[in-house]
């Protein structure tokens, strides 16, 4: 069974330099430093209470992960999914026909691991991951939520349900934006499926230029984000001020993903207008 989002995965020239944002200026804690010389790149988690990011920096240059880095930079590479039993998510996943890119699990650096073909989940590389009993765990929240883009929900809902057994629990409906953002829980977060209400609308226009799969930033709740802007700006980065954000009775602000090596951060407080 999948109960909560494991990681993002952050393709990365330099883990010691992303390590001087993520672990020394955000304060995340490392779970786990190693070079996997099999798969030719170094991988560092982090964690986010119940979540974990991790930096992927390759070690040669003839690996997919290298080519990736070369031909997009840096960037959101996948996401995981923690599950308590990969062997049958796999033998259940085969039995759909759900295209795969591992037949079998393979040791990784999250534990015994295994990839679903991104064609199998509108542009999205997802990893499903069974960690080993002595794995970081927390029950605190981690991530508030992350989106990806969708050109069609009742056919991108479906493969969720399908393939990864998670729900659409809420729509919220967005007229001044001309789209839709359907909340998919798991665990204490919210995957988000945005989507066009209008042909011209911008996000259908960003999906016939990029395709459909994930946004490249994760968003974190704070209680005073005024406070968090002024820590980090005093940490040297850019962030605007708060401003209001597309779900109800929200702030937002945002670290772009250049400033923290091909990730957003989305800071978002809740039950404040700006």
């Amino acid at each position: 069974m999948i109960d909560r989002l494991h990681h993002v995965a952050v393709v990365v020239k330099d883990a010691d330099a992303a390590l001087k944002f993520y672990r020394d200026v955000m304060g995340l804690q490392v779970t786990a430093d190693a070079v996997l010389e099999d798969q030719g790149v170094r991988g560092v988690l982090l964690a986010c209470g119940e979540n974990e990011i991790e930096l992927i920096q390759p070690t040669r240059d003839d690996t997919g992960v290298a080519r990736y880095l070369a031909s997009k930079g840096e960037t959101l590479h996948h996401i995981c999914f923690r599950t308590d039993d990969i062997d049958a998510e796999l033998a259940r996943l085969k039995s759909l026909d759900v295209q795969l890119v591992d037949e079998t699990p393979r040791t990784g650096l999250a534990g015994r691991i295994a990839f679903i073909h991104p064609k199998a989940m509108h542009g999205v590389l997802v990893e499903l991951a069974q960690p080993p009993a002595d794995a970081h765990a927390s029950d605190a929240k981690g991530f508030d939520h992350m989106a990806a883009m969708v050109a069609d929900l009742p056919t991108a809902s479906a493969t969720w349900k399908r393939t990864l057994g998670l729900d659409v629990t809420n729509d919220i409906d967005i007229p001044a934006r001309q789209m839709g953002i359907a909340q998919v829980p798991v665990g204490q977060m919210i995957v988000e499926l945005i989507y066009p209400k209008a042909p011209e609308s911008p996000i259908a226009e960003r999906i016939a230029q990029n395709g459909e799969g994930m946004g490249t930033s994760v968003a974190f709740e704070v209680q005073d984000i005024d406070a968090e802007i002024a820590r980090y700006r005093a940490a040297g980065y850019t962030l605007p001020d708060a401003a209001t954000g597309p779900l109800p009775v929200s702030v937002t602000s945002t670290i772009s993903a250049d400033q923290a090596f091909g990730l957003g951060i989305q800071l978002i407080q809740f039950g404040r207008a700006s």
